[in-house]
């Protein structure tokens, strides 16, 4: 049980008893003050303690006494205190006495001790209407634990002094007595040194970067989730020697009138978080402290990766000095972070890709919902090397490869290539994050086609009939055109048509590239389209043809060997096949105008005027040409037929 010190008696202004588990109280007259206790004056206040070993201990302003045990030993306690000492009955005793002798005639300078300021300076004392002077000590000190010393009391009873004489009174020996003036001892006005005005102090408030950090990474949906790593807790101190009247953090009073709240306190922070004050010890002054991140907060751009919350707070002292700090709460922004991507291979035969770059990436604690249409990915169109990439707002994509594409040839076939898209994560509060998205290209290694060179009959025909000594000559009919088509997906290395170099190394020569024919004729080409595969070209016949004899209106074949490696050695062989058609002679019959008789014996003509040589004509000369000559013994006469269709009939009269 406490060892019980004594008994407040009397209270002026405010006086606070600070008990030894921290609890502050205000006093009355009646409080008991147990070993423990800390007595607390304000500026203004004052108390006396009727101690339990029958003394009587008095407390000044501005003044502060732990009750102990000691207080209560045969001696006087000594108080720092800042109250003037009263005057003791011993001392009301001894100016008593000075009075009486001042009545009897007697000279205090001659008859009394000598003074405590010492020696009389030889100057008349005493007399009526003068004075006299002490000197009072007193004791100045700080806060020290009691020693024996001066007790205070005040005045246990009123002076007394003679009775007054008046003009008029008869002495003793029946003369007039002459009237002295009672000296009444001195008003004297203690002098009180000005209490000690302290300053309030709050430590552990300025630590750079906030007192306390959280990371919304710790958070159910955060990169890093740790439920426990929300709250974090601190401390920090007030300094109050005068004692500490009033204390508000954040808007939560914890200390009113001197008197401490219960705890915990907690608030809603206005970023929607909780602020709580675990605890106060008015001994050492400390203040414990906690903040719960209940959720994601939007950090601006310009606030980097941190967010600070701020708590005013606001202490006062009992003689209204105050300090005024700010407790500071760190939030650390949980940033996404963008991952990189890959899929699988886009080749000829997967000419498409499809996935979701979002998958694997970490959006952090402020993530922006994800629909079919929205989400944090930036979304667009972007052409590749080789392809076309569609990414959407929700991480979602396809890749389509371009086989037709030069950089897709140039691979050739057997060869791998990459796609890299660099592609953006944002969250809600506007952090971003790139990451890259590669995808595989590889180019089979596929086989040559040659497509157009299986015509049946060849792919051109000619005819002899349309050259200008044909039977039915037409010029522009004599050059005819034509399309084929090579199918090379690993590229084209060289093509060759009839001894044209048409690509070479992979180039196309330019065109068109002309070559004469081993028959005489003209055989051009007139284009190639890589993307294509597309080769054209013409045939141009220039002269008759020797067709084999005796085979009629037969055709004569000319052909062009065509030949195509692709880029990794595959080859493929083709032939375009010309058809030269034969122009064929056509003999017209003939008749004369004339009339073989007995008058006109002979009849003269050529029968090759009117027929058709075609374009295989056999020259005509005096004894040559391409009628078969003779001589025709006919019914009335005989016909002599030449070479060069000329004849001669003589009539024989005499048949």
């Amino acid at each position: 049980m406490a060892t019980l010190i004594g008994t407040v008696s009397k209270i002026i202004g405010q006086v606070f008893a600070v008990a030894s588990d921290g609890t502050r109280r205000v006093l009355v007259e009646g409080d008991r003050l147990f070993a423990g206790d800390q007595l607390n004056t304000g500026a203004e206040g004052a108390v006396a303690v009727r101690l339990q070993n029958g003394q009587e201990l008095t407390l000044g302003r501005g003044s502060s006494l732990q009750m102990t045990p000691q207080l209560l030993a045969n001696q006087v306690p000594h108080v720092d205190t800042a109250e003037a000492v009263t005057p003791s009955q011993a001392q009301l005793s001894d100016v008593e006495q000075l009075q009486k002798a001042i009545a009897a005639g007697d000279d205090p300078t001659q008859t009394a001790e000598a003074t405590a300021a010492g020696p009389s300076t030889g100057a008349p004392g005493g007399a009526a209407g003068g004075g006299h002077s002490f000197v009072m000590l007193e004791e100045v000190g700080g806060r020290v634990d009691p020693n024996i010393g001066f007790p205070t009391a005040g005045f246990n009873g009123i002076p007394e002094f003679p009775d007054e004489r008046l003009a008029g009174d008869i002495d003793p020996d029946g003369d007039p007595a002459a009237v002295t003036a009672p000296v009444l001892p001195p008003v004297v006005t203690p002098q009180v040194p000005p209490a000690a005005d302290n300053p309030v102090t709050l430590n552990g408030l300025s630590v750079e970067g906030g007192e306390l950090s959280v990371k919304e990474a710790s958070l159910a949906t955060g990169s890093a989730s740790n439920p426990g790593a929300l709250t974090q807790n601190g401390t920090f101190t007030i300094n109050a020697p005068d004692g500490l009247s009033s204390l508000s953090i954040g808007g939560i009073n914890v200390i009113s009138g001197g008197v401490a709240s219960g705890f915990p306190q907690s608030i809603t922070t206005p970023l929607g978080s909780t602020l709580t004050i675990t605890g106060y010890n008015p001994v050492t002054g400390v203040v414990s402290y906690s903040y719960t991140l209940n959720g994601s907060e939007t950090h601006t751009t310009d606030d980097g990766t941190s967010l600070s919350e701020q708590f005013t707070v606001v202490a006062s002292d009992s003689d209204g000095d105050t300090a005024t700090g700010s407790l500071d709460i760190n939030i650390t922004d949980d940033l996404p972070k963008a991952i990189d991507d890959d899929n699988g291979v886009a080749s000829e035969t997967q000419l498409t890709l499809n996935g979701n770059v979002l998958t694997n990436d970490v959006q952090g604690a402020d993530r922006v919902p994800v629909g079919e249409n929205s989400g944090p990915i930036t979304p667009g169109t972007f052409v590749g090397t080789y392809g076309t990439l569609v990414l959407n707002a929700n991480g979602t994509y396809t890749y389509t490869l371009n086989t037709s594409d030069p950089d897709f040839k140039a691979l050739h076939g057997g060869g791998n290539g990459t796609e890299t898209f660099t592609y953006t994560l944002t969250d809600a509060d506007g952090d971003s994050s790139t990451a890259n998205l590669v995808l595989n290209i590889h180019n089979n290694d596929d086989g040559v086609t040659i497509n157009g060179l299986e015509v049946e009959g060849g792919e051109l025909t000619v005819y002899e009939k349309n050259l200008s000594d044909g039977s039915s000559s037409d010029a522009p009919a004599l050059t005819q055109s034509g399309t084929f088509t090579i199918t090379a997906l690993d590229g084209v290395q060289t093509l060759t048509i009839g001894g044209i170099n048409v690509v070479v190394g992979g180039v196309s020569a330019g065109f068109p590239q002309s070559i004469t024919t081993p028959l005489g004729s003209t055989l051009t080409i007139t284009g190639f389209n890589p993307q294509t595969g597309v080769v054209s070209y013409s045939y141009t016949l220039t002269d008759n043809e020797a067709h084999p004899n005796a085979n009629g209106a037969n055709s004569l074949s000319e052909q062009f060997a065509v030949t195509v490696v692709d880029d990794n050695g595959t080859t493929a062989n083709g032939s375009l096949d010309v058809n030269i058609v034969d122009d064929l002679p056509k003999g017209v019959d003939d008749s004369n105008l004339s009339t073989a008789s007995e008058s006109l014996l002979t009849l003269n003509g050529n029968v090759l005027t009117n027929d058709v040589q075609g374009a295989d004509r056999v020259p005509v000369g005096e004894n040559s040409g391409p009628i078969t000559p003779g001589t025709f013994v006919g019914t009335y006469g005989t016909l002599v037929l030449n070479a060069n269709g000329t004849y001669t009939y003589t009539l024989n009269t005499s048949d």
